[in-house]
């Protein structure tokens, strides 16, 4: 437990010490997020949306973003897990709650498994893409998301 990462909603994980931990990175961006030790308990769905809100890249070298993108990153990634605990996670396959009630996030999702489907972002025209990183599917829009 000690070799863990701050929890993503805690006050330890903010943009300068995530800008810390990106520094000198060359692996991607998804796979930093995912890493336990960078920050603690983010999952695929989660990362996969908070990175097109983010308007990054999955590929994107880590160490390349600047202050401005880790913060505005920090802050979706807040955002999107603020807002699925509110929907009661995401009901994938066998997922449930403890009350064994679904959840409803998986209704919001912008991204993630939504290949060949329209970028929702207004104005953006893209279209949803599917790429595996590291044996896991990253969802995102070519159009709209950068490479930092």
């Amino acid at each position: 437990m000690a070799s863990l990462g701050p929890e993503p909603l805690g006050n330890a994980f903010n943009p300068a010490y995530f800008s810390e931990k990106l520094a000198g990175r060359r692996s991607p961006i998804k796979s930093a997020l995912l890493d336990q030790k960078i920050v603690a308990g983010l999952g695929n769905i989660y990362v996969c949306e908070a990175l097109w809100r983010a308007g990054i890249a999955p590929q994107s070298a880590s160490g390349a973003l600047n202050p401005a993108q880790s913060a505005l990153l920090v802050g979706h990634i807040r955002d999107v897990l603020a807002e699925a605990i509110e929907a009661g996670g995401s009901s994938l396959k066998d997922y449930r709650q403890a009350d064994g009630a679904l959840g409803y996030f998986q209704h919001r999702f912008a991204a993630y498994g939504r290949e060949g489907q329209p970028c929702l972002k207004e104005g953006c025209g893209g279209e949803i893409t599917r790429i595996v990183q590291a044996g896991r599917s990253s969802f995102y829009c070519p159009r709209c998301q950068r490479k930092a």
